[in-house]
């Protein structure tokens, strides 16, 4: 019984904050203006991680020109077997 009487007891929710720790700031996710942030020379690991974030793109790029390229093509086909089948 008593038991069960201190299970529904509410608790106090006790809060610590590491004091060491910067609270964050509101400013963190604003626009920053300027020039980049970066000092000195990229490390190989960042320039062969950019270079692979280029290439997916560019084949991405290359993926929607060619779906953009069938799809006038299927359009352009399509206009032309719709006048022929008109007459």
């Amino acid at each position: 019984m008593e038991a069960g009487r201190r299970a529904s007891v509410p608790r106090p929710q006790i809060i610590e904050r590491d004091a060491t720790r910067p609270a964050p700031s509101r400013l963190r996710y604003g626009s920053r203006t300027g020039t980049a942030r970066a000092i000195g020379a990229p490390s190989a690991s960042l320039e062969r991680a950019a270079a692979l974030e280029r290439s997916f793109v560019l084949k991405d790029f290359r993926r929607i020109a060619v779906m953009v390229a069938i799809a006038l093509a299927l359009l352009v086909a399509s206009g032309l077997i719709l006048n022929v089948a008109e007459r």
